[in-house]
């Protein structure tokens, strides 16, 4: 695939201002230079279905996540148990790897979950294929396999993933002419690039160019307005092989009969993801989320927007959504939304193993994260069967955070835990 080249002083001066504008997060996009590397994605899932051994009992099924995020390569392993001997150890194994063993509940079933990259699961062995090569799972017990199973593959390097980036077209004449631009992009797919203008001279002539490239050259209508979507593959209206991958694309022109009219660039951030979790630190100009599965450092500015906070500021233990964009390992954060049950009690869950216990204080340990939560009476404990909580359980706490100390009205035993006798 040909990329496109520029000269190394452009270069230098493209990583400056951009750097600038990252740093500054106000102002619209500046002409730049500059080339990009595409981002290459990796999602790839492997399912197989556990079935009973000879004349062993019960099902269950693995799954193995496999995603290359701008952090890092993230790994999951999921494994379910049903119809199983309850209260019995079980070990599971893919592929000759050992995964761990699990102890099945009164119900007879039982889950086993490791991440890579994430807090409060064990690791991924370093030994397990990708998930895209897995052949085979077994689960052994005390007499011997009880449950095998046969990987299927879904997805595989390489395989479809979102690239959307838009920005905004300034008149380089002060006029009132303005205008934006887009690309889209699923995998090597499908790929978009669309640019609208209005305020332009009803009737007139305008050139867009992309890159130095002339792309087409289009009427204004009775409004003012022209517009332009290319796509690939597309055999009426394409995109030009110069033009692809469309992550790429630097600089977008109007220009109009007396030259150059409406610019702007791209910056490069548009690899988005969604994430739901938890405010685990704060700091200036950003915080830091706990998900389910990762630790991420969110970056905020004065463009992103803040959903159903009212009068309630940020605060540690506050259960977001956060919608951003991926500037190297950190989040630029477009959109934060509270999901706090009350907000006014700044309520949420804190997961993770028991490190210590004093009288009335469970200190959960996620990660580097400590979190000091304190008991009483009133609090619930749900699936500890009449025992008492011990260092080394995996637990949620569900509470409300009090002057910096979270006060838990539930702590609940998290599935895959052993059961101490």
């Amino acid at each position: 695939m040909r990329r496109r080249s520029f000269s190394f002083l452009t270069v230098l001066f493209a990583l400056v201002v951009m750097a600038a504008g990252v740093a500054s997060g106000a102002g619209g996009p500046q002409r730049v230079g500059g080339a990009r590397v595409q981002p290459q994605a990796i999602h790839s899932s492997a399912f197989a279905a556990l079935e009973p051994v000879g004349e062993a009992e019960g099902w269950g099924r693995i799954v193995v996540r496999d995603a290359e995020l701008p952090i890092g390569l993230h790994r999951m392993v999921e494994v379910w148990l049903f119809g199983m001997e309850p209260g019995a150890e079980f070990g599971v194994s893919v592929d000759g790897v050992e995964l761990g063993t699990l102890r099945t509940r009164p119900s007879g079933t039982g889950v086993l979950k490791l991440q890579s990259m994430g807090r409060g699961h064990d690791a991924v062995p370093e030994g397990l294929p990708p998930a895209g090569d897995l052949m085979g799972a077994l689960v052994t017990g005390s007499g011997g396999p009880v449950l095998e199973g046969s990987f299927s593959v879904f997805g595989s390097p390489g395989g479809p993933t979102t690239y959307e980036e838009q920005i905004k077209l300034e008149d380089v004449t002060g006029g009132d002419a303005e205008g934006w631009a887009k690309v889209e992009m699923k995998g090597e797919e499908h790929q978009e690039f669309k640019t609208h203008a209005t305020g332009l001279v009803p009737g007139g002539t305008y050139t867009v160019i992309v890159d130095g490239l002339e792309l087409a050259t289009l009427i204004a209508d009775a409004q003012g307005q022209a517009r332009l979507h290319r796509e690939w593959p597309d055999d009426d209206n394409p995109l030009p092989d110069a033009l692809l991958p469309v992550s790429e694309i630097v600089a977008v022109e109007w220009h109009g009969p007396e030259g150059l009219l409406l610019q702007g660039s791209f910056a490069g951030l548009g690899e988005c993801d969604t994430f739901l979790g938890t405010v685990a630190a704060i700091s200036d100009g950003g915080f830091t989320l706990e998900t389910d599965s990762l630790t991420i450092e969110v970056a905020t500015n004065g463009d992103t927007k803040w959903d159903d906070f009212g009068d309630h500021e940020l605060a540690v233990g506050d259960r977001v959504k956060v919608e951003g964009c991926w500037d190297g390992d950190v989040l630029l954060a477009n959109q934060i939304e509270l999901k706090n049950n009350d907000h006014h009690d700044e309520c949420g869950s804190v997961v993770g193993k028991v490190g210590a216990i004093a009288e009335g204080v469970l200190t959960i340990v996620n990660g580097a994260r400590r979190v000091e939560v304190l008991t009483g009476s009133d609090t619930e404990w749900a699936g500890f069967r009449g025992r008492e909580v011990a260092v080394g359980d995996r637990v949620k706490a569900e509470g409300c955070w009090e002057g910096g100390a979270f006060v838990a009205r539930r702590v609940t035993l998290m599935p895959g835990a052993k059961l101490r006798e």
